[in-house]
């Protein structure tokens, strides 16, 4: 028996921060996972002639989770949200 949600798809995430560094990207997980909020991880690969070799880590949330999202980043001390680029855009692409 088929459920009618299986037809429905929906696209509600938000590219909301980007990091570009590993310590960084463990404490914000670290975080988030604290307030049961979320996520979903995308790499982009540095470029050909970048001196940089861990290249950038985008963190995307549930638009409904945002808010928990931003009130879990207010924990981190001020040095490590310094290194945080809040992006705030719809993901573009479809996963499936």
């Amino acid at each position: 028996m088929e459920t009618a949600y299986q037809k429905v798809k929906v696209h509600n995430e938000l590219e909301w921060c980007q990091v570009k560094d590993m310590e960084t990207k463990e404490k914000i997980e670290k975080v988030l996972l604290k307030h049961r909020v979320s996520y979903f991880v995308k790499w982009e690969k540095p470029k050909f002639f970048s001196n940089d070799t861990f290249g950038a880590c985008v963190f995307c949330v549930n638009q409904l989770q945002k808010e928990s999202a931003d009130d879990a980043i207010e924990e981190l001390p001020e040095e490590v949200r310094d290194k945080i680029r809040f992006i705030n855009r719809k993901v573009d692409k479809t996963f499936y």
